[in-house]
């Protein structure tokens, strides 16, 4: 199968979920934040992440970073093409931003979940700066609750923290966690 029918099959796969199309309307009009989106779509975070990876991999949303939030909104001139004019090969599919990310997220993250943690280290930082988005910038969270949270995502909580502050996008001390300032996600 070609390659551009491959891409043309993602497109119709990201909104192919009621959750991404719910994501599509909140973001239709104006930018928000994964966690905000969570609350509003009553999702846990790392559903919501999975679901938006989705939608960045077709090239269906943009997003960018706003000091501590990564804030997300759709791809309208994306979303705005004529569907029989993709399926024809009249128009060409939208594209990510960011294919490799996309590739990566796709690979490891399955329906909101960690399948394994990469071993090759520029994949395994894609996937910890997607997981520290969970995160909540300048809040500080008791371990319990990194666990919990990271628990949701990855059975293996303990690497998952390690190599977290390892990276520096959270960090630590005396037991309580927090996603520093100037950590880059992306």
């Amino acid at each position: 199968m070609s390659t551009d029918l491959t891409t043309r099959a993602a497109l119709f796969r990201a909104l192919s979920h009621p959750a991404r199309l719910g994501l599509l309307r909140l973001i239709w009009t104006q930018e928000a934040s994964g966690d905000a989106l969570a609350r509003l779509m009553n999702l846990a975070p790392a559903t919501v992440s999975h679901h938006l990876a989705q939608l960045a991999g077709a090239g269906l949303i943009t997003t960018r970073q706003d000091g501590h939030h990564r804030l997300h909104r759709a791809q309208t001139a994306a979303l705005n093409l004529n569907l029989g004019d993709v399926v024809r090969g009249a128009a060409p599919p939208p594209q990510s931003a960011d294919p490799y990310r996309d590739r990566v997220l796709r690979a490891f993250l399955k329906g909101g979940r960690l399948s394994t943690l990469p071993a090759q280290r520029k994949k395994r930082d894609v996937i910890l700066r997607e997981l520290a988005g969970l995160f909540e910038p300048g809040r500080q969270y008791p371990e319990r609750e990194v666990n919990a949270v990271l628990g949701e995502v990855y059975g293996d909580v303990f690497t998952l923290r390690r190599e977290l502050v390892g990276l520096g996008v959270l960090a630590r001390e005396a037991g309580v966690y927090w996603r520093p300032a100037m950590a880059p996600l992306e």
